[in-house]
């Protein structure tokens, strides 16, 4: 497909679940001027502590540090940059800073992508125009919140759409110990007979979001555009916790890898077709999906407009068929995806009989306009070793991209998705239609009751396939996993 602008190019590149694309050697990147030695010494992480964290190798290591442990040859992409804002932030030249982490990201998207792009940083004052400009459309005042991680603090820097950025510096969030509670929380949140991520979620709560709450409640910000870093990316930010509610119950929330990096053209309200297609046989090694033919069915036929196609029909041919018959706005696929490298290659979508690698789509011809939404209501979908869904939005020229961070049973899936599709055509974003979807089902509004799921507004009770236990939607593992990347509006 021809590329016709870098705005789009790129929305999930920067969702790398080991990204940490920092070179941790004797070097600290922009330490604050008041560390010691010594402390700097303390903070500084190596092979040996790298697996004194994680224990068990493989698996959520991989995801969260991913090269983290593996010193590269070569300094790592980024590096430069992110070493510079440090410097700026030391000196609280707050406009040098944003414009130095914006350039970070953007290269690390150029590393990990293997595309050879180079998108311009979004200065400050750009990025408040756009930002006003959003809050206008969407009548939510929104504030980006850029939290960058060094060895010895975390720097939160906000950036309101008027009036000056704000910095809050934190001290006792150290690297490693970041690390460990991003760590904690995800695999705590994975388990449904439990609170214990209720801990990590409220300590990365007092780390990123407390230091700047009445900032926020002053300015009366509505929506939350988070550009991460490093293992922050895979994090569920709305499970974020303040001893009394969840972040999300305050806040719609988006993430995008840089603000130079998104197309942020307004939203078509009249592209809400969508084409739904899904795998519910075991495919390739890959187990059953049941509950797909009833999400799949829902969503097309009684929830939006749209046209659906199941098992065999859910091939690389009929998606660029149907897509080039109707200019849908909403691609949808359920079904099995994995990232196994550290870059965009081996990356594959599971269809019928087949796979769509990732690396494909860079000549994949999906016509010529802009797809409003993306989603991949599949297993890990925004979490690769490296990478993550890198390219993808992409290729595609979605504006935007709904996706996973773990795996999330069939079953458990479908109640957020029809909410969330059910909210779609009046919410005033994107990232409001996801947040009353979540909201519903941790309030215990949406629910599952007698194999049905009940309490989604205008529409009638939908019975699961094959559902053999009983399902509490109002924890955060079936409502937390999908994030937003992208275009909010």
């Amino acid at each position: 497909m021809k590329m016709s602008s870098l705005s789009w190019k790129v929305l999930l590149v920067l969702l790398l679940s080991g990204i940490a694309a920092l070179d941790h050697s004797n070097s600290a990147l922009g330490q604050s001027t008041s560390s010691t030695s010594s402390s700097s010494s303390s903070n500084q992480l190596d092979p040996s502590y790298h697996d004194n964290i994680f224990p068990n190798g493989g698996g959520l290591r991989d995801r969260l540090l991913g090269v983290l442990g593996n010193r590269f040859s070569k300094v790592p992409a980024g590096l430069n940059s992110h070493r510079r804002a440090g410097d700026y932030f030391n000196r609280n030249q707050l406009e040098d800073a944003h414009y130095a982490i914006e350039q970070s990201y953007n290269d690390e998207h150029r590393y990990y992508s293997n595309e050879n792009i180079n998108p311009s940083p979004m200065s400050l004052s750009v990025a408040q125009t756009a930002l006003l400009r959003t809050e206008r459309i969407t009548d939510s005042a929104t504030a980006l919140v850029y939290p960058v991680i060094f060895p010895d603090r975390i720097e939160i820097l906000v950036i309101p759409s008027s009036g000056k950025p704000i910095r809050k510096v934190v001290t006792e969030a150290h690297e490693v110990d970041i690390l460990r509670e991003a760590q904690d929380l995800v695999i705590y949140i994975q388990d449904v007979s439990s609170a214990d991520y209720l801990g990590s979620a409220q300590t990365l709560y007092n780390w990123i979001i407390r230091p700047i709450d009445a900032d926020l409640q002053a300015a009366n910000i509505k929506t939350l555009v988070f550009v991460m870093d490093g293992p922050l990316r895979v994090i569920p930010i709305a499970a974020l916790h303040d001893g009394k509610e969840f972040l999300v119950q305050k806040y719609a929330i988006a993430t995008v890898p840089s603000m130079g990096m998104v197309n942020l053209k307004l939203r078509d309200r009249r592209s809400n077709s969508i084409l739904v297609m899904g795998l519910t046989d075991a495919m390739q090694g890959l187990s059953a999906l049941p509950s797909v033919e009833v999400e799949v069915n829902t969503i097309a036929t009684q929830v939006l407009q749209g046209d659906a196609f199941l098992n065999q029909s859910f091939t690389i041919e009929n998606l660029k068929a149907q897509r080039k018959k109707k200019n849908y706005g909403i691609v949808h696929l359920a079904t099995h995806a994995k990232f196994v490298s550290n870059t965009i290659n081996g990356a594959f979508i599971q269809m019928w009989n087949e796979r769509l690698y990732l690396d494909q789509l860079k000549s994949f011809d999906l016509g010529s306009e802009t797809i409003e939404m993306l989603t991949l209501s599949a297993c890990q979908t925004a979490v690769g070793k490296n990478l993550g869904l890198g390219g993808v939005a992409a290729q595609y020229a979605a504006k935007s991209v709904l996706a996973s961070l773990w795996v999330v049973s069939d079953a458990g899936t479908t109640p957020l998705m029809l909410s969330f599709y059910n909210n779609f055509p009046e919410a005033k974003s994107k990232a409001i239609a996801l947040q009353q979807a979540q909201v519903a089902l941790l309030t215990g509004t949406v629910r599952i009751e007698g194999k049905q799921i009940q309490g989604i507004p205008n529409l009638p009770a939908v019975t699961l396939k094959q559902l053999n236990q009983a399902i509490d939607l109002k924890h955060p593992y079936f409502w937390a996993s999908f994030i937003l990347v992208g275009n909010w509006l």
